[in-house]
């Protein structure tokens, strides 16, 4: 099979993410609940935002994609954002 033939979630499947070290991107203490933060529950597109238990939201860096769409939503009053450290991250395999 080629990858022309997987669909999207098939083809992120085949993506390697290395972790290492502290997470690239942290929700601001306190801010767990802001409505902007609520936002990427729907638009992150590794689905990495989910809400929990009294509204609060929380992050699995796993599987980031590193688009950035968290940071133009949230800002940096909201998430704590830096690139991952070298050698980490995601590393695509098929476009």
């Amino acid at each position: 099979m080629t990858t022309d033939a997987l669909d999207l979630k098939a083809k992120l499947g085949l993506d390697v993410f290395k972790t290492g070290g502290a997470p690239h991107i942290r929700i601001r203490e306190g801010r767990e609940r802001e409505p902007r933060l609520r936002k990427m529950t729907a638009i992150c597109p590794a689905g990495l935002y989910s809400e929990g238990e009294g509204g609060a939201i929380t992050l699995t860096v796993d599987g980031c994609l590193e688009c950035g769409t968290c940071r133009l939503v949230c800002g940096t009053e909201i998430l704590e954002w830096n690139y991952p450290e070298g050698g980490t991250g995601v590393q695509f395999r098929y476009g």
